[in-house]
Formats: structure tokens, C-alpha cells, sequence
């Protein structure tokens, strides 16, 4: 069987729609799906129902469809906060069958190969969370250093691999043979004693500073398993002409433009100033009162390198 695996699509139709054109092209015959399928764009519904109706395919949930998911527990009929409107918007433009769904996806999912060796799906792993953080696995950090000491995605690539070496206790004590991971939109493909690590990066919001959708494929016939890492081009003019026409929010005005520079840029560095703004004005708290909320969206101002000409 040849799995495509795929992470972190955001909403983004176009990416989505691309990158299973290209697996199949490649002999994908099912897919493995590691969460964060909806939420930041107006195509959330319509990326459900892709998931939901492919073959052979194991998905898992990732903290973005979490967050849009728990308002059902109280199903609520106003947002309190305009922050969370394409939360608000996203969980109530999903489909029943789509919402049932994402429901029932698990957390983690395991898969034997026909080596006898386990591939665990999770949408994020420890390596991640240390104090202090472990820098090159952050898109963030990524992306501060880009900006003040360009690097290659050979080299990142790279330091990644050494960061999860220096943890190499750490990453003996995760499920499987093989640990495919999402959620920090790095692509990586690295190998720690005898685990494998695999993040086929995020498929509708890459942070690589390349704006092709990436996906990975794995192959296991014959009792041989091979990954490769794989980018695709898909029509990005279509993505953000859906963000930036879309009228069901007006409030959301702030996101577009972020999303729209995240998109072309290949990087999440204007989401990154946004909140170093914010927190400079006090947004701390998560989320943010409405009158400080449009105090840091009414004086928060895109560097002109990063503003989108339409």
C-alpha cells in the first residue's frame, strides 16, 4: 500500500484538492490525515467533505478542529468575542454530516506495516513543548531567524534533526516505529535510534518560507517502507481570493489581511508582529476583551514587504 500523509490543512481547498491530485498521480491508494482540517478560512465545510469521502484513509483531530468542536457544547447563537469569529463562523457553516465527523475522530491512531513495524499518528509531538522551547521546531522561531539570518530548508532540516538527536531519550519513549506529526508546519524527515519522525508539513499554510503545498508519501510493499517528502504548486490565487472575498464576517477584516500575507509569504512572520503588538498593549489573555481587541487591530499596521497588492 502506498499511504499519502498529510497534515494541517487549514481550510485550504486548493492545497488539499492539489495535493491528492498529485498522490494519486504518485500511487497513493489511502491516506493518512494528522488533524487541523478547518477553521481559518471560509472553506472549512468543503475541506470536511474531501476528508470525510476519501479512501483507505485514517484521520486523526488536531487542537484547531478542537477548538472549533467545543462549541458544541454549548452551541452557542452569538460569539462573545470578535477574536474567535472564524472559530464561531466555521462551527456553524459545518454540514451535520461533516460536524459528526470530526467528531468522531480519535486523538492518536496506529497502523502495522507489513514489516511488523507500527506507524503512530498524533498531531504533535513532545519535542515541541520544552522549557525553553526547542526553538527550530517553532515556526516561529523559524521564521525570526529567516528574517535576520536566512537559512535554507536543507539547513533547518538539519537543525531539527540535531535538536531531536540531543532529545534522543525523549524520542525513544514515543508510540511506534514510525511517529508522523503535525501542528508546527515544518516539513521534517529525520530518524533517532531506532524511530523514525515524519512531519509532511502543513498542506495549507507552509512556513518554509516555499509556498507549494507539501505532503509525504510512504510506501510499504514487499516488506520495504519508504518516505519521501513531496510539494505540489495549486492554485494560490484561488485561496486567497476566497479569503479576500469572503463577506460572511466584516469584522474579519484583520485576518484576511494576515492570512493573505501568511499565504504569499510561505511564513507566519506577520502573525507573529501582530501578536508582539498586542501583547505590547496588554492582550495577554487569550481571548482578548472586545474594546482591546479593536484598539490592536485599529492600530496594528502591516510591514509594507509583507502587504499583498490586489
Amino acid at each position: 500500500m502506498i499511504y499519502a500523509i498529510i497534515a494541517d490543512v487549514h481550510g485550504n481547498c486548493p492545497a488539499l484538492q492539489a495535493v491528492i491530485s498529485d498522490a494519486k498521480a504518485k500511487g497513493a491508494e489511502g491516506f493518512l490525515l494528522l488533524g487541523d482540517y478547518i477553521r481559518d478560512t471560509p472553506k472549512s465545510d468543503e475541506v470536511a467533505d474531501i476528508i470525510r469521502k476519501l479512501p483507505n484513509c485514517t484521520a486523526i483531530i488536531g487542537n484547531g478542529d478542537k477548538g472549533v468542536l467545543s462549541l458544541d457544547d454549548t452551541k452557542p447563537e452569538r460569539c462573545a468575542y470578535e477574536q474567535m469569529y472564524p472559530n464561531f463562523w466555521a462551527y456553524h457553516n459545518l454540514s451535520t454530516q461533516n460536524l459528526d465527523y470530526l467528531k468522531s475522530l480519535k486523538e492518536t491512531a496506529n497502523i502495522t506495516l507489513s514489516n511488523g513495524k507500527t506507524l503512530h499518528l498524533s498531531h504533535s509531538i513532545g519535542l515541541m513543548y520544552h522549557t525553553p522551547r526547542l526553538g527550530v521546531f517553532h515556526s516561529g522561531d523559524y521564521a525570526r531567524k529567516m528574517e535576520t539570518q536566512p537559512f535554507s530548508f536543507e539547513e533547518g532540516m538539519r537543525d531539527m534533526q540535531t535538536a531531536a538527536e540531543k532529545y534522543a531519550h525523549e524520542v525513544a519513549e514515543y508510540q511506534g516505529d514510525i511517529c508522523l506529526y503535525g501542528h508546527n508546519h515544518l516539513q521534517f524527515l529525520g530518524s533517532v535510534g531506532n524511530k523514525t519522525l515524519c512531519n509532511p508539513g502543513s498542506c495549507g499554510q507552509p512556513l518554509e518560507y516555499d509556498t507549494r503545498a507539501p505532503y509525504a508519501i510512504i510506501s510499504d510493499e514487499g516488506g520495504e517502507i519508504e518516505i519521501e517528502l513531496h510539494r505540489v504548486e495549486y492554485d494560490l490565487d484561488k485561496t486567497i481570493s476566497d479569503i479576500r472575498e469572503f463577506t460572511g464576517i466584516p469584522e474579519l477584516r484583520i485576518w484576511v489581511e494576515l492570512w493573505t500575507a501568511l499565504l504569499k509569504m510561505g511564513s507566519d512572520i506577520a502573525l507573529i508582529r501582530f501578536w508582539q503588538h498586542a501583547r505590547e498593549l496588554g492582550g495577554n489573555s487569550f481571548p482578548m476583551e472586545d474594546e482591546l481587541w479593536r484598539k490592536v487591530v485599529a492600530t496594528y499596521q502591516l510591514d509594507p514587504a509583507w502587504e499583498v497588492q490586489t
